[in-house]
């Protein structure tokens, strides 16, 4: 199915479907936290994070529409020799829609930075996956003294040629307004399909967590908003990455192209660059021993 049809398709869909069913929210957050969740007020959000292992802080940003819960078959080994953080940001997940709606990424790096002064965090490696990465290397600009290294994962920085239809609907006039109402399950199906390569790692389990947690109190009306921000501006700035870079890329993804890879690559001056094949937007998903194994040993000089 081309991007044109796809994006016919959710049209029709939306304008048709119901809100359906209103997920309970306790619900929710008893099913999508566990004995490592914590949440923080901070500056009028409630913040779901989760602390886990001891040593090197490494610190996980998740993607647009995402939600820590990208990074579990990451953490699962990754914590056994560290300390690793991670958290929902404002928009998505358990964390919820930030009270004054600030979306655009200079309000990521302010919520980040406090979040961080917050723990009493140091001098972290940094990860980030899509928005993610659009997160942490602008991050890294700011405060370059407190990333020890950068990852980048298929991450935002350069002009977008195409969304994600989800995405590019819900930048339209009067589209914006249904989506704050409609979430059919199904469209969420699809849109995984696109983003992962391999379509039998869109379980009905992964399909479900997107889904329930895209209707957490407040996270449909945040999308729009979200997906409005200046996400893909400033690419002049990603020659000031100071910090040394790992960049992890997907060959396969088809919204944001391998190519930006090499762009990564090319524009900051200490990075390393893996790509991998038969791989789409979420390497520590798809393939999580090899994503990882790559980051382990990128930091291990710097630990």
């Amino acid at each position: 199915m081309n991007q044109t049809t796809t994006i016919l398709v959710l049209v029709c869909s939306l304008l048709l479907s119901a809100c359906g069913t209103p997920i309970d929210q306790d619900g929710l957050i008893e099913k999508y936290s566990n004995t490592h969740s914590k949440f923080m007020p901070l500056d009028g959000n409630r913040v779901h994070y989760r602390d886990e292992g001891q040593g090197e802080v490494v610190v996980l940003l998740h993607g647009t529409a995402s939600s820590l819960h990208t990074w579990d078959e990451w953490v699962q080994e990754l914590s056994k020799q560290h300390r690793v953080i991670r958290m929902d940001l404002p928009g998505f997940g358990l964390t919820g829609p930030d009270p004054k709606n600030r979306y655009e990424v200079d309000d990521d790096i302010a919520f980040l930075n406090r979040f961080f002064a917050q723990l009493g965090l140091d001098r972290v490696h940094l990860v980030g996956s899509s928005l993610g990465g659009r997160i942490a290397w602008e991050y890294s600009v700011a405060y370059p003294d407190q990333v020890k290294t950068l990852t980048l994962m298929d991450a935002l920085g350069y002009p977008q040629e195409r969304w994600p239809p989800a995405i590019e609907i819900a930048q339209w006039p009067l589209m914006d307004k249904i989506m704050t109402q409609v979430s059919p399950r199904f469209l969420y199906e699809m849109g995984l399909k696109e983003v992962y390569f391999n379509e039998a790692q869109v379980s009905d389990e992964v399909v479900d967590r997107y889904y329930e947690l895209s209707r957490y109190s407040g996270n449909l009306d945040a999308f729009p908003r979200r997906v409005k921000a200046k996400l893909d501006t400033d690419a002049d700035k990603i020659g000031q990455v100071s910090v040394p870079t790992l960049i992890l890329w997907g060959q396969q993804d088809i919204y944001f192209p391998v190519s930006n890879a090499h762009r990564f690559h090319h524009d900051i001056a200490k990075s390393q660059l893996y790509t991998y094949p038969d791989v789409g937007h979420l390497p520590m998903e798809e393939i999580p021993t090899r994503s990882l194994k790559d980051f382990l040993n990128f930091i291990g000089p710097y630990r």
